[in-house]
């Protein structure tokens, strides 16, 4: 037994040279880089385990380095688990390879009595358990490092938590100390929330962001060190400040999201482990879910926001420049949380509020200019609008929730509205609220003369109305609302009476002239088009190409582009262009060069009268003489830029400048929407709970492979595999359990196959792996090594840490087991129910 032992290279005596033997390069299955899509436990390891042993613990005990133990424990030649990326190994099973220096740990009655109470190490695994499950529920992300702190502050240690900042190093966004006194604010001080540290002054820091894993510093002196080189404004006070944090040891943790760091979370207090390294990482990587859940709930939102106001300025630039939805918005927002609704709602009467007259964009403007009376067909047009802007925002997914309410923004309470003829309360309480601010505007600002009496006399009519189209209790609140903050003179209702004051009513056309001038009504015509656009077109280069046609069509331009950012930090790709004689699309730019390369570093319109004098203009046509480059600006940062080029010398100027003014920050907004879009398609193709590939993304890919082996002659492979008992684990467990299993597979499937390799989950308890350029030897090899590695795998059921149950496998060969997708998925899944029946 021994001498096997010895030969495995897993003993206590085995050669080094043994443990790290490269594996055998001769297999298709093991080339090539894997690509790791991990999901990490929900609840830490040590919370029901407090007794396991990390890869450090275990290489320190028997002198090995780290990563030879963690390479052994993937192969399989030490006896370890895994649960996400963490490896960890049962001081028992050690003991039984061979490993002698474990054994002590397996007799309970040598081990000290320990209290009733919880020693430090349970009362932290307690709250990094309760930390990162309530993290999980929290959507923003001051939210989360609040439930983090305390938690933990409760428990007896400091946190912190550091965000990389680009190049510059780390900055503090948060931290909790233990007992938060004036003493320490006046000795502390810092790192004061906002503060970046730069790597060199945090090289700790630095290593747990690059290595991704956790470092356990149990030298108070050392800490005292390392913190006054990292913040040297409290150089002086260190001693005194790692006193009172109790500051004796401390664990840095990475925050991982997929493959990199977003930053670390330090715990310091007293009489930390390196046995709490594994439940420290498992935390942090729930709170490293949570920040990256909060981060994509707010750029959602960001987005929405943009593509709401692109909307609301075309209709404003519709609506022949005098709409006051902006005002309106803010009044409804502001009426809303007067009656306690919770921001979600409070958002969606503002949005609603910005994009009631969305559908007014498909009306003539011989109905929405016209003077007087509208006839009876003029006036069923017209009735149209709500149902069509509803149905504008129905197809784009992110603002489908506003269909509803702008559809029924001209519903009346008493159920004589249109376009559907709702009544009271089967019309939603957020177009109620905006049916109320659009009629006191009616009656106050659209009035031809304002005096200090036009409030009381708005609010007066207002009460003629409820009941009729106005819903009458909130009619009652609206005034009360208006009448309060009258009388305490709120800073909101001042700004309200004196824009007010200053408005004038909307202006009727004179005559048939538009009262607008040549450039407003380019200007219009361009931002009209290419709003028609975004509403049938979402896929960013379609888009892209029908945005420079639209511009160069309108303005005559000789030659249109946009350049957005490219792969690279440092350059421009031309993303469309109109005019050229060559097809430029995708061509890079470096940013330090060229006209559009400086517009888009410094943000500034550039005007070239000659571009024949000008040392940085790059020419791909003889025949342009001038050029026009503006920047692209979305929420303050560039996002590309529209250039344009003419056959004249001088051809551009201010004017030019300002129209692209105008549609440039329209155009800017649409992209963001598009590049939304493409996003959500990309989700699209992706299982949510295990992130895998899913069945439509992998039936596309073994029709291509199928196309692609036959035409060359060549074979490939899949490998089909249910999971057993999950029904059981469901029942027994729970779904949440379930998902645990189903995840944890999917992580032993990414370990088992090549970067090429194409990992799907196939529906319910069946995942499917695509082998392309695999034989039917090499595929039955894989197909071991994923039952294999499954086995290793372990997962959480409620506190409980369970072995996968197993998996059924079955292998099919092209073109040896069929020539079709069909017969390939077919025949592999006839051998999997084979190997099952086998099993009994």
């Amino acid at each position: 037994m021994t001498r096997m032992v010895r030969r495995s290279g897993i003993g206590p005596e085995g050669g080094a040279s043994t443990a790290i033997r490269r594996r055998k390069q001769d297999l298709p299955s093991l080339q090539g880089a894997v690509k790791r899509r991990v999901t990490q436990p929900s609840v830490p390891l040590a919370l029901k385990l407090p007794h396991l042993l990390s890869v450090e613990e275990v290489a320190a005990a028997i002198r090995r380095h780290p990563e030879v133990v963690r390479r052994q424990a993937r192969s399989g030649r030490l006896p370890a688990e895994k649960i996400g990326r963490v490896w960890f190994f049962r001081p028992e099973r050690l003991a039984e390879a061979g490993f002698t220096q474990f054994l002590p740990t397996m007799t309970p009655s040598e081990a000290p009595a320990t209290p009733a109470t919880d020693s430090p190490t349970e009362s932290l695994v307690r709250a990094l358990g309760e930390a990162g499950l309530e993290a999980l529920r929290r959507p923003e992300q001051d939210a989360i490092f609040e439930v983090v702190g305390r938690r933990l502050a409760d428990a007896g240690f400091s946190t912190f938590v550091f965000l990389l900042a680009d190049d510059r190093g780390l900055r503090c966004a948060f931290r909790r100390v233990t007992e938060p006194d004036t003493d320490f604010e006046k000795v502390a001080g810092q790192p004061a929330v906002g503060t970046i540290i730069p790597f060199d002054r945090a090289p700790v820091l630095q290593g747990v962001c690059t290595s991704l894993r956790p470092h356990y510093i149990a030298d108070a002196d050392e800490l005292v060190g390392r913190m006054a080189v990292a913040i040297p404004t409290v150089a002086a006070n260190a001693r005194r400040v790692s006193e009172l944090l109790h500051m004796s040891t401390m664990i840095a943790a990475p925050l991982v999201v997929g493959d990199r760091a977003i930053g670390a979370i330090v715990v310091v207090g007293p009489r930390l482990r390196q046995a709490d390294l594994p439940a420290v990482m498992a935390f942090a990587n729930q709170t490293a879910a949570a920040l990256e859940a909060a981060r994509l709930l707010d750029e959602s939102r960001k987005t929405e926001e943009a593509a709401v106001l692109a909307l609301a300025g075309a209709i404003e630039l519709r609506d022949a420049l005098h709409s006051r939805a902006g005002e309106h918005a803010e009044l409804a927002e502001r009426f809303a949380e007067h009656l306690g609704l919770d921001p979600t709602r409070r958002r969606r009467v503002r949005y609603a509020a910005l994009l009631q007259d969305l559908g007014k964009l498909s009306l003539p403007d011989s109905i929405i200019k016209k003077r007087g009376r509208l006839d009876s067909e003029e006036r069923a047009l017209m009735m149209t609008h709500p149902g069509v802007a509803a149905d504008l925002l129905g197809r784009f997914a992110p603002l489908a929730d506003l269909a509803p309410l702008v559809r029924a923004h001209h519903e009346w309470f008493n159920g004589e509205g249109y376009p559907d003829g709702l009544k009271g309360e089967a019309i939603s309480a957020e177009t109620r609220i905006i049916s109320i601010v659009n009629a006191f505007f009616n009656v106050t600002y659209d009035l031809p003369i304002k005096t200090e009496t036009t409030v009381d006399e708005g609010l007066q009519e207002l009460t003629r109305f409820a009941g009729i189209n106005l819903d009458p209790a909130l009619t009652e609140s609206f005034t009360t609302m208006c009448r309060e903050a009258a009388s305490s003179k709120a800073p909101w209702y001042q700004r309200m009476l004196d824009s007010l004051m200053r408005s004038q009513p909307p202006s009727v056309p004179a005559g048939p002239r538009d009262i607008l001038s040549v450039a407003d009504s380019r200007e219009l015509r361009i931002i009209y088009r290419i709003a028609q656009e975004t509403n049938a077109v979402l896929d960013l280069d379609t888009l892209l190409t029908r945005i420079v046609n639209i511009i160069r069509d309108v303005m005559g331009y000789y030659m249109v582009s946009i350049l957005l950012p490219g792969n690279k930090r440092d350059e421009l790709r031309v993303g469309a262009h109109s005019g050229y004689s060559i097809d430029i699309t995708g061509l890079t730019i470096p940013t330090a060069q060229g006209i559009t390369g400086w517009v888009f570093t410094h943000g500034v319109p550039q005007i070239i009268a000659d571009v024949k004098t000008e040392p940085r203009y790059i020419g791909l046509d003889e025949k342009v003489y001038s050029e026009l480059a503006f920047p692209l600006i979305s929420r303050g940062r560039v996002v590309g830029v529209l250039n344009a080029e003419s056959q004249h010398v001088d051809a551009f100027s201010e004017a030019d400048v300002g129209l692209m003014s105008a549609v440039g920050s329209q155009l800017a907004s649409y992209l963001e929407v598009a590049q939304l879009h493409d996003t959500l398609k990309r989700e699209a193709s992706h299982d949510p709970l295990t992130r895998l590939n899913n069945r439509r993304l992998f039936l596309e890919r073994i029709q291509q492979e199928v196309i692609r082996a036959g035409g060359a002659g060549e074979s490939f492979s899949i490998v089909f595999l249910d999971v057993n008992e999950l029904k059981r684990i469901n029942d027994t467990y729970g779904h949440l359990a379930g998902d645990a299993l189903l995840r944890e597979v999917s992580n032993a499937l990414m370990d088992a196959v090549r970067g090429e390799d194409v990992v799907a989950r196939y529906g319910g308890d069946e995942f499917v792996v695509l082998l392309p350029a695999t034989p039917a030897p090499a595929a039955t090899i894989v197909a071991q090594r994923i039952s294999d590695g499954i086995a290793r795998h372990r997962f959480m059921a409620g506190r409980e840490l369970l072995q996968i149950p197993g998996v059924s496998l079955g292998v099919a060969t092209f073109p040896r087991d069929g020539a079709t997708a069909e017969d390939l998925l077919a025949s592999a899944d006839a051998t999997l129910y084979q190997e099952k029946r086998k099993a009994g």
